[in-house]
């Protein structure tokens, strides 16, 4: 194996000789892609988000580097998120516990008496949660400056802020609101750091006053005074109603109830894997995208509380290079919903348990070495699983030639014609790596 690259985990420590190189990656890949027509299909991250993202203790930026006359180059870049705030922009587990059947799902955990005890209790504490979250971030935007300023005044600054960016079309309170996503993280740290109930917060989100009144008559709503309905409540159940999702019916998966575990502590998001597109190395997004894996993963298990293993990524449906790294790891399940204002997207998701993770990784590592020839810890393959490898993979890249060829829309067919002639070539290469008929661990 002489790969030409070298892969390196961006830490604090090194940020300063790679940070740059980077961001202007990202922008030759973005500047590429609009210029064969992909328009929207990439949102660089930036060097502040980069920065952060490398200065944070539960994301991980992996980058491969290549060296020529003494001088660097960074040819590939992945970050691998996890640790997100519930409900906020980048948590991208919210979108599977949304709907009736989730609410059902949840209801049928809990007795009768249970699940009114709670309702009316998570409820109360949402209320508090977001008097706080309010509060804060009009302190923020240095709005709150009168102490004596009335609950009432409260409500009525921070939602007509926000009415004023819902009916705003360019704007519409999407997901990437300062205010929305700032009202999501306040409200998910005081239901973490306060009330210690951040479980039941993310069971309960969607429940408001209206949904209240089904189980109790309105005499009943012990711990709600009648004060509040007339100001914080209504501006609160106004603000959950802006917040709502348009997920499309259309999805892979017939059975979502299996990703209703999937939270921000027992998640990895496959957030950003982009290569220049000068590069002729094969396969580097994908095993940076591995490697990050396996250290955000192992996070994970440290926590003995996470039972389930969940792996997401997010992907405009006509950024087919996304679609099929996502794909290769086993996220084939996704949603299809509106992420942002005009915006639609993927979002994929794979869960598994906490000891069938090791033999995910062992599969994947051998899959990746068979095909794309990168085999570090000189593992053992057989030349039954080598076969198998390829087998499989012919098959899906067969699969997806086929589908290419059967799309109807002209336009889009010619938007797909590399695509297409890449297929065909891969499915050619493939088909000699059969033919030679050798083991992996033998070349090596």
């Amino acid at each position: 194996m002489n790969k030409n690259y070298n892969i390196i985990e961006v830490t604090k420590d090194n940020k300063d000789e790679y940070l740059s190189s980077i961001v202007q990656l990202e922008q030759v890949v973005l500047s590429n892609m609009e210029q064969n027509g992909k328009v929207g299909q990439l949102f660089i991250t930036g060097k502040d988000g980069i920065e952060e993202y490398i200065d944070s203790d539960s994301n991980h930026v992996l980058i491969a580097v290549t060296k020529e006359n003494e001088k660097q180059q960074v040819i590939s870049a992945s970050y691998i998120t996890q640790g997100q705030i519930d409900f906020t922009y980048n948590d991208i587990t919210k979108y599977f516990k949304y709907g009736s059947d989730y609410q059902e799902y949840v209801k049928s955990k809990y007795s009768e008496d249970e699940y009114k005890k709670l309702i009316r209790k998570v409820y109360i504490d949402k209320i508090c949660a977001f008097k706080y979250a309010r509060d804060a971030i009009l302190h923020e935007l240095g709005i709150l400056k009168n102490p004596k300023t009335s609950e009432q005044e409260k409500n009525e600054i921070i939602l007509g802020l926000i009415e004023q960016e819902y009916n705003d079309p360019q704007n519409q309170f999407h997901e990437k609101s300062e205010i929305r996503d700032n009202l999501n993280k306040y409200m998910s740290l005081y239901m973490k750091n306060v009330k210690n109930n951040l479980k039941a917060y993310q069971e309960f989100y969607w429940v408001d006053f209206e949904y209240l009144k089904q189980y109790f008559k309105k005499d009943s709503l012990q711990g709600i005074k009648e004060s509040d309905v007339d100001s914080t409540i209504k501006a609160y159940d106004k603000i959950l109603q802006y917040q709502k999702y348009k997920i499309y019916d259309r999805t892979s998966c017939k059975n979502m109830s299996k990703y209703y575990g999937a939270n921000t502590q027992n998640t990895v998001e496959l957030d950003t894997y982009i290569t220049h597109p000068n590069s002729r190395e094969k396969g580097i997004a994908r095993i940076l995208v591995l490697e990050g894996i396996k250290k955000s993963v192992n996070r994970i298990l440290e926590n003995q509380d996470n039972k389930e293993i969940f792996l997401v990524s997010t992907l405009h449906e006509e950024n087919l290079s996304s679609k099929y790294v996502s794909e290769f790891f086993g996220l084939n399940d996704f949603l299809f919903l509106n992420r942002r204002s005009g915006r639609d997207r993927q979002v994929h998701i794979l869960g598994m348990k906490r000891e069938e993770f090791p033999k995910y990784i062992a599969m994947m590592e051998k899959k990746i070495a068979v095909l794309y020839d990168y085999n570090p810890n000189k593992i053992l393959i057989s030349e039954n699983e080598r076969k198998k490898i390829l087998q499989e993979q012919i098959k899906y890249e067969t699969e997806e030639l086929q589908r290419l060829n059967g799309i109807k829309d002209i336009g889009k067919k010619k938007k797909y014609k590399g695509y297409i002639k890449g297929k065909q070539t891969k499915i050619q290469a493939l088909q000699e790596l059969m033919e030679k008929g050798h083991t992996l661990n033998q070349e090596l």
